[in-house]
C-alpha cells in the first residue's frame, strides 16, 4: 500500500503538532483577550467601593460692599401753600394786590381791613345794580360832582368832573391781568367763605363776580354832553334810558367815556384771564 498512509502515527504526529503551532499563533496574534485553555482561573474578590467623603466647604463670608459716595442731600420739598384764616388773610391780600400792581396807590388802596369781606359786599352790590359805598369809599373821588346848566331845568356833565375818576382807573389798569386771576383762585376759598355769610340762597362768588362784570360791561359809552335834570335834590339823566340804568351802571357813566373804555377794556381781559384759571385750576 501508500507507505504515507502505512505511517498513520506519524502523520498523527505531525497534525497534531500543526495544530499546536495554529493555535499558539493564533494565540499570539490575539494577545490577552483569550485566556489559553491551560490557564488556572484564579477568582479575586471585588473590591468594595471606598466611602465617599464629601467635604463640606463653608460658604464664604460675604465681602463687604464698598462704600458708596453719601447720596446728595434732597433738595428742600417747599410745604405746600395754607391759605390763612379768613380773619386773618388781609396781609396775603395786600402783599398780593401790592406785587401784582405797577402804581404806588395801590398801598393806599389795600390800606384798609377785612379786604375780602368788603370785596365781595361790594362785588354782590354791582351785580344787584348797587352801589354799597362803605366797602370802597377809600377809592371813592375826590372833590364835587361838576355840573354845567344849560337853562333853569337842564344840566350836563362838566367834563371836568370825570377827571375825579382818573386815579381809580389808572391804579385798575395797572393790574396784572393774569396775576389777578390767579390771586382770586388762590383766594376763592376764602372768598367762598365770606360769600357764604351773606346767606344769599341760590348763589356762588364766581357767579357772582361775572354777573358784576357783565353789568358793568353793559354800560354804554356817551361820547357827546351827558344831560342831567334836577327835579328834587339828586340830578337825574335826561335821557330815560340812562336812567333806567343801574344805581352802580350809572356811577360808571358819571366816570365819562375815556374812563369808562379805559375800565370796561381791562375788566374784559380780567375777565377772560378769569375764565381761564379757574378751568385750568
Amino acid at each position: 500500500g501508500d507507505p504515507m498512509l502505512s505511517n498513520k502515527p506519524l502523520l498523527l504526529a505531525i497534525g497534531a503538532g500543526l495544530l499546536v503551532i495554529l493555535i499558539a499563533g493564533t494565540l499570539l496574534f490575539e494577545g490577552d483577550e483569550k485566556a489559553p485553555a491551560t490557564t488556572q482561573i484564579v477568582t479575586l474578590p471585588v473590591p468594595q467601593p471606598a466611602p465617599v467623603v464629601v467635604e463640606v466647604t463653608p460658604e464664604p463670608e460675604p465681602e463687604p460692599e464698598p462704600e458708596s459716595a453719601p447720596e446728595p442731600e434732597p433738595e428742600p420739598v417747599e410745604p405746600a401753600f395754607v391759605l390763612p384764616l379768613l380773619n386773618a388773610s388781609d396781609g396775603l391780600i395786600r402783599d398780593g394786590l401790592v406785587s401784582l400792581s405797577r402804581h404806588e396807590g395801590m398801598n393806599q388802596w389795600v390800606a384798609v381791613n377785612d379786604l375780602i369781606r368788603k370785596f365781595v359786599g361790594f362785588t354782590n352790590g354791582v351785580s344787584e345794580g348797587r352801589v354799597v359805598r362803605n366797602p370802597v369809599e377809600i377809592l371813592a373821588p375826590r372833590g364835587k360832582f361838576l355840573v354845567s346848566q344849560i337853562d333853569e331845568e337842564t344840566y350836563s356833565i362838566d367834563p371836568k368832573s370825570y377827571d375825579r375818576y382818573d386815579l381809580f382807573v389808572n391804579i385798575f389798569e395797572s393790574l396784572d391781568s393774569e396775576g389777578t386771576a390767579e390771586l382770586y383762585v388762590l383766594v376763592l376759598p376764602l372768598l367762598d367763605q365770606a360769600y357764604s355769610e351773606l346767606g344769599l340762597p341760590n348763589g356762588s362768588m364766581n357767579n357772582t363776580l361775572f354777573a358784576a362784570i357783565g353789568r358793568l360791561l353793559e354800560v354804554p359809552v356817551i361820547a357827546g354832553e351827558v344831560r342831567l335834570t334836577q327835579p328834587v335834590v339828586m340830578y337825574e339823566f335826561e335821557d330815560s334810558a340812562l336812567e333806567r340804568l343801574s344805581p352802580a351802571q350809572k356811577q360808571v357813566i358819571r366816570m365819562g367815556p375815556i374812563n369808562t373804555q379805559r375800565l370796561q377794556r381791562k375788566l374784559s381781559e380780567i375777565s377772560r384771564a378769569l375764565r381761564v384759571a379757574l378751568e385750568t385750576n
